[in-house]
């Protein structure tokens, strides 16, 4: 635009000057002769004649020449300045499409381990680095890595880092085996804490061309890492959420559980679980660095009780002493979520002493985890419900046996003794066979009793664990039956809660099926841990079989499972049942769930 403007002007200038010369030339002409020849005496005309026009000629071609010299130069001069604008141009898109290019590759890594790799190898080639060595550190977390430097400067790049660490100073320019070496470094910070840096390695000294576009890239990748690090935190984040809510059947190592991740997601120091109670109010559930002593609040009093009847999530950066109850006595800082599901079930805050100290960004991710939240509480309230609902139906269950069995056999040998206390006189020997009978019905029921009350009785899985408690089962359980238990137990890992107690119910379930089924002699078992990472229970006995067809959907004991109940439950955790029986054959149970 430049060029063509001085184009434009000079044109503008030789047209104009094609009709003022002319004039000026006839102008200069006539004043000559009729005011300076005029004054010249007649002898000296024809000598000024002379000496004008031989002058004239010559300046008026030496100033026009003259002028259109300089009008070119200065044509030429804005030509080069152009190109050479044009060519720095040029160079400086090239330059922003690499460092552009390396940027994007920074964002489509997958891991934070391809990110660094994409980061020295970018630098160095964008920035024209001998090489670059990317260092990072934080936890237990430690990534060195490097690219086309020898061992001695990635050695060298790792002190660095270190002297970063320690606000020690750097020198631009080190000797390496007698090698001078210039070194562009810029340290890596993940909110605002120095985690790591990068190191770029130059032959020459670099220009400052290349040491902004080491800063902008070393910028960059800082950012992205740090990006990518909180995704990956996440994730796994949300991955040990669900593993928890799965494994783990009790709510309230559920709400700490999850109250200590979210805790940690934020670095907060104070931290609480409220459900909604009776009265409309909230209820301290799991709390962490609790200092006050209010257990209970009402909706819209202090910070987390305006939270709840608002709905809304909530977060203060300087909370007002008016909202600073309970646990948030001595808290500055706080974000409170509340988790809904067909209305409101409870509140979860987290805080901090310092002014200021979450992040705004930080609600979308916490929310996220709130909704977790929320689906483990109904979770776990619909197990409570359906505990509930298991013993009730044990209860009838217990009901319809004693009713069914018990109450209508003892009833039965009432009627039986009645008989016999009116045959003792008329016949003694009848009598004495019909007390015979009754004593050996009463024992059948008294094992029949006992059996329903070992059946029943309390199992304490947290105190000895599974395998110990299998093993004294057994132990138990061949003395009250009159039955040889084989058992073997391999070492198991740890299991969860939720794990241990489905095993174990299967197992129960189906011992008492070969108590009262089964007439067995002999029950082996075993309870290992397989190598796909299963927890694999097996139960034989030699008992009288049955016909799968006829019993699978009725058969049902002390835990109140049948059958089909148990293959359910075992699907539910991603494992596999199977059963085999024939008359007369014996039972064989089989039963694998992922650990």
């Amino acid at each position: 635009m430049k060029e063509k403007n001085r184009r434009d002007s000079l044109y503008r200038q030789v047209k104009i000057a094609r009709f003022w010369l002319p004039v000026a030339i006839v102008l200069m002409v006539l004043f000559f002769h009729f005011v300076i020849l005029a004054s010249v005496a007649p002898a000296q005309r024809d000598s000024f004649t002379i000496i004008f026009y031989a002058l004239l000629g010559p300046t008026v071609t030496f100033l026009t020449l003259n002028w259109l010299a300089q009008e070119i130069k200065n044509h030429e001069k804005a030509k080069y300045e152009l190109e050479h604008l044009y060519q720095e141009l040029q160079t400086s898109h090239e330059l922003l499409s690499s460092i552009q290019e390396v940027t994007e590759q920074f964002a489509s890594a997958a891991n934070l381990e391809a990110t660094i790799a994409v980061a020295s190898r970018g630098i160095t080639d964008v920035t024209k680095a001998l090489g670059v060595a990317v260092c990072l550190s934080e936890g237990n977390m430690n990534i060195d890595d490097q690219y086309n430097l020898s061992s001695a400067l990635f050695s060298e790049s790792k002190k660095r880092t270190s002297a970063l660490a320690h606000n020690q100073s750097l020198n631009d320019k080190i000797t390496l085996t007698n090698t001078d070496y210039w070194v562009l470094t810029n340290p890596i910070l993940w909110a605002e804490k120095l985690v790591g840096g990068v190191h770029a390695y130059y032959e020459t000294k670099p220009t400052d061309e290349q040491k902004e576009s080491f800063s902008i890239l070393s910028s960059e990748f800082s950012a992205s890492a740090e990006a990518i690090r909180g995704r990956t935190r996440d994730l796994l984040t949300l991955i040990e959420i669900d593993r928890s809510i799965k494994a783990e059947g009790n709510l309230e190592r559920i709400l700490e559980i999850l109250l200590k991740q979210m805790m940690a997601r934020v670095d907060a120091s104070i931290g609480g679980i409220f459900l909604l109670g009776d009265a409309n109010r909230l209820v301290l559930r799991a709390g962490q660095g609790i200092a006050g002593t209010i257990e209970h609040l009402k909706l819209g009093e202090g910070f987390i009780g305006q939270t709840a009847l608002e709905e809304k999530p909530r977060l203060s950066w300087k909370l007002e002493a008016k909202f600073r109850l309970g646990m948030l006595e001595h808290a500055q800082s706080a974000i409170a979520l509340p988790f809904l599901a067909d209305g409101l079930l409870g509140v979860v805050v987290l805080a901090h002493e310092k002014e200021n100290y979450f992040y705004k960004n930080s609600l979308a991710f916490l929310s996220l985890m709130t909704g977790q939240l929320t689906l483990a509480i109904k979770n776990a309230q619909s197990y409570l419900q359906s505990e509930e609902l298991a013993v009730s139906e044990e209860r009838r269950r217990i009901a319809r046996e004693i009713h069914d069995g018990v109450a209508q056999t003892l009833a039965f040998s009432a009627l039986q003794l009645d008989l016999v206390n009116k045959l003792i006189e008329k016949d003694s020997e009848k009598a004495i066979s019909k007390i015979t009978d009754i004593k050996s019905t009463l024992r059948e029921l008294i094992k029949e009793l006992r059996r329903s009350i070992f059946a029943l009785r309390p199992v304490d899985l947290d105190s000895h664990g599974l395998a110990e408690t299998v093993r004294r089962y057994c132990r138990d359980y061949g003395e009250q039956n009159d039955v040889k238990v084989d058992v073997n137990i391999e070492r198991l890992p740890k299991l969860s809660k939720k794990l241990e107690i489905t095993v174990f119910r299967i197992f129960q379930e189906a011992m008492h099926n070969v108590a009262k089924h089964a007439r067995a002699n002999n029950i082996n078992i075993s309870l290992i841990y397989s190598s796909n990472g299963n927890v694999e229970l097996n139960i034989i006995d030699d008992g009288q079989g049955f016909d799968l067809a006829s019993v699978s959907d009725r058969v049902t004991t002390a835990g109140g499972l049948g059958l089909k109940n148990m293959q359910e439950r075992v699907e539910k955790l991603g494992g596999s049942f199977s059963i085999k029986s024939q008359k007369g054959q014996g039972t064989s149970i089989k039963t694998s769930i992922p650990v």
